[in-house]
């Protein structure tokens, strides 16, 4: 049962972050540093071993980039989502609260910051950018929206699936 809420919920926190990005970058209260085919590249890179990149916008092509790019996204937002399941069923703190996943979900920002940036030759928080609050900024922005897609689900959705009612 956890595998379908965590499905159910990483995707809908993921898409909930998405059209808050959509929505804040054509306001331009943020500000994409990396197009949707660099980050499918980043990704389809990984499984041929790659995981480090000087430039990644120089790295060459692969198909299918957008795609995955998506199909990324949206799986890691699925895992997450599990993850933080997994720890509300097991820790009391956690699931006394909905707040605890607002707190996850800026948490998350970690991955960008530590691994992602680093890892497509930005930097550690984008240390190698001459805009590099915009980056910050955008990616604390993009991952609080996540975490209030997790809040949202908590709040709204959550307590049928401990109750059984969507699962019997």
């Amino acid at each position: 049962m956890i595998y379908i809420e965590a499905v159910l919920m990483g995707s809908f926190a993921t898409f909930y972050m998405d059209i808050f990005a959509n929505i804040l970058a054509a306001k331009k209260v943020i500000h994409p540093f990396v197009s949707t085919e660099s980050m499918g590249r980043w990704f389809l890179y990984i499984f041929k071993g790659k995981f480090f990149h000087d430039d990644i916008d120089q790295s060459p092509k692969l198909k299918n980039e957008k795609l995955w790019c998506m199909l990324s996204h949206y799986l890691i937002g699925i895992m997450l989502a599990g993850v933080f399941l997994i720890v509300e069923k097991y820790m009391q703190f956690v699931s006394d609260n909905s707040w605890t996943s607002l707190v996850f979900g800026i948490g998350t920002v970690c991955f960008p910051w530590f691994w992602l940036l680093p890892s497509i030759g930005k930097g550690v928080m984008a240390s190698k950018c001459e805009n590099r609050l915009q980056i910050l900024v955008t990616n604390l922005i993009n991952h609080t929206n996540y975490g209030i897609g997790l809040m949202l689900w908590i709040v709204l959705v959550h307590r049928f699936f401990i109750s059984g009612i969507l699962m019997d």
